[in-house]
């Protein structure tokens, strides 16, 4: 029996996904069909459903209106790539009309939604997935197996910090709008994940933002104001006790850099870039010198490392150090892994790796770096996921009334 897949929300975020799909179609390894689309804006859901016929052999149905496509289709799961403040609703129809969910991140537009939606998962009995796609990159999953095999011994510190973009708008004006979440927590979240990912759970953070930008100018020289915070610093403390130090900036002047190194007890990781295919440099402590690992000695360093079988196919092989692809056909591939977990974890009666509560706590944890400034003081992810009257999230709550 063939797996039905639907997808909400048919602009950039869905297109990339049906690129997606045309890999694990290539690859041998696509288990689900596109059956159904839809979007409010009519000229984007009839575009992306002649790409998936170009692309995958089958047009899709296309719809504007998402309660009419879940009476008419039979569908098994649904992927959302629409825009933040519309997740919960869509989501909470797709629940009610029985199917599993896997949407784009962030997982909503508030803590207080996103708590609400993993709520209404769980009483629904539905599968809930976060399509977090960083985390997939092979180099991420090398990097991830050196650590838990205790090649830089015990961690007790990590950096994550980057600086690009400068006054310019990123991929779409709405990412600058803080009633639609703001390119702090729209990029924040990749990265909080990513540290969970590597170094388990956080629990504490303090944090300051700023707004560099009130203007963002466009492709055409078009301005669009921008009222979300572009500049985010602080710290984190795991529950491991191991710390974290935090520089997000999308206003980035002057020459771009991206770091994110974990050192610990006997050495240090350095991973590179997302979607890069860029070596990892492993530093260990030896006799008391530092030393560099050669890249064709890392994986005799870890003789069961392998990768899944979803992604050998699509990059190429079970055991890589890096890997040269043009950016859109990396992007495409984790796309593509996220969709064959999320559908492979419903046939299989699993969870998928990134589950609704993992999207909450990533963005649970970016609204607390906003909160605790505004509160003057370390926020823990409990109380971030519990209180409701903290005030970053109460101002947008304010906005996004009508």
């Amino acid at each position: 029996m063939t797996f039905a897949l639907g997808l909400v929300g048919c602009g950039g975020m869905g297109r990339r996904h049906v690129l997606g799909m045309s890999k694990l179609l290539a690859a041998g390894q696509m288990r689900f069909e596109l059956a159904a689309v839809c979007d409010v804006l009519p000229a984007n859901g009839e575009r992306l459903a002649d790409q998936a016929r170009d692309l995958l052999g089958k047009r899709p149905d296309v719809y504007t209106d998402l309660a009419a496509m879940l009476r008419a289709v039979k569908l098994d799961g649904l992927l959302v790539t629409t825009t933040p403040e519309t997740h919960i609703n869509v989501a909470f129809q797709a629940f009610a009309s029985g199917l599993d969910v896997m949407i784009e991140k962030p997982i909503t537009l508030t803590v207080a939604e996103g708590v609400g939606l993993v709520d209404a998962a769980r009483h629904a009995g539905r599968t809930l997935a976060v399509a977090e796609n960083y985390r997939r990159d092979p180099i991420n999953r090398l990097g991830k197996a050196l650590v838990d095999n205790g090649m830089v011994g015990r961690p007790f510190l990590a950096t994550q910090a980057s600086s690009s973009a400068g006054e310019f708008v990123i991929i779409t004006p709405w990412r600058h709008r803080k009633d639609r979440g703001g390119i702090v927590i729209d990029m924040g979240v990749h990265y909080t994940d990513i540290l969970e990912f590597y170094l388990g759970p956080i629990d504490s953070v303090f944090g300051m933002s700023a707004i560099v930008d009130a203007e963002r100018k466009d492709a055409d020289g078009k301005l669009h104001p921008a009222d979300a915070e572009d500049l985010s610093v602080g710290v984190m403390r795991f529950r491991s006790g191991a710390l974290v130090n935090w520089l997000l900036s999308m206003a980035g002047r002057g020459e771009s850099f991206f770091s994110r190194v974990i050192y610990g007890t006997n050495g240090s990781i350095a991973i590179p870039g997302d979607r890069t295919g860029k070596p990892i440099r492993l530093v260990q402590r030896q006799a008391g010198k530092d030393v560099e690992i050669p890249q064709d000695e890392l994986l005799r360093l870890l003789p069961d490392f392998c990768l899944d079988a979803t992604t050998a196919a699509l990059f190429g092989s079970e055991r890589l150090t890096t890997y040269d692809l043009a950016w859109a056909d990396i992007d495409a591939n984790l796309l593509a892994i996220e969709q064959a977990d999320f559908v492979d974890a419903i046939i299989q009666g699993r969870q998928p790796e990134v589950t609704g509560e993992m999207g909450l706590r990533s963005l649970a944890l970016v609204f607390g770096l906003l909160e605790a400034e505004r509160l003057g003081q370390v926020i823990t992810l409990d109380a971030v996921l519990r209180r409701r009257d903290l005030p970053y999230e109460m101002d947008i709550l304010k906005g996004s009334q009508p």
